[in-house]
């Protein structure tokens, strides 16, 4: 219900932003790469079905697979509303964010040693997003961009935090 409610407001405030944007907008583009990023974050929390039993692990994923979801929805509104074409696939060459061979690697592991790999690999992935909504909350002036851009810092700090604290 709560993201619902999110996804409407985001809608509303977005109303009065229509009209076309080019990908060199920061806005935009954070965007654009978002939901790359998020694709990817998609992907890794589908690797934890039938090799992880941690629940911590199992929830996360949940959590992310919902949340990551609704984001990429609003997001896609917004680029929707600014005639821009939607990004295809899951590839996205940030420092920091999985890479083929990380799930290459993640393929072939079960148990706690993929739970240590995921996780891991899912903290370096989450501080890429930090930088990247960091970015757009300097640059940009879309305020539900912003806002989004500013939940993202603040949730995924917490992810990341919470993930040292079960790591160690």
């Amino acid at each position: 219900m709560r993201w619902a409610k999110i996804l409407a407001f985001a809608a509303f405030l977005a109303v009065g932003c229509s009209g076309t944007a080019d990908a060199e907008d920061p806005d935009v583009r954070f965007s654009l790469e978002m939901i790359t990023h998020h694709r990817q974050t998609l992907k890794l929390a589908d690797m934890v079905k039938g090799r992880s039993t941690d629940t911590f692990v199992t929830g996360l994923a949940t959590k992310l697979r919902t949340g990551e979801r609704t984001e990429i929805d609003v997001m896609s509104n917004w680029l929707t509303m600014w005639n821009m074409p939607l990004p295809k696939g899951a590839t996205y060459q940030m420092t920091g964010s999985a890479t083929t061979a990380d799930f290459t690697a993640l393929q072939s592991r079960t148990g706690p040693e993929f739970d240590q790999m995921w996780l891991t690999t899912l903290s370096k992935h989450l501080t890429t997003g930090v930088m990247m909504a960091q970015i757009v909350v300097a640059t940009g002036d879309h305020a539900p961009t912003g806002d989004l851009a500013r939940r993202i810092v603040r949730e995924q700090r917490q992810e990341i935090a919470d993930i040292g604290q079960h790591l160690t």
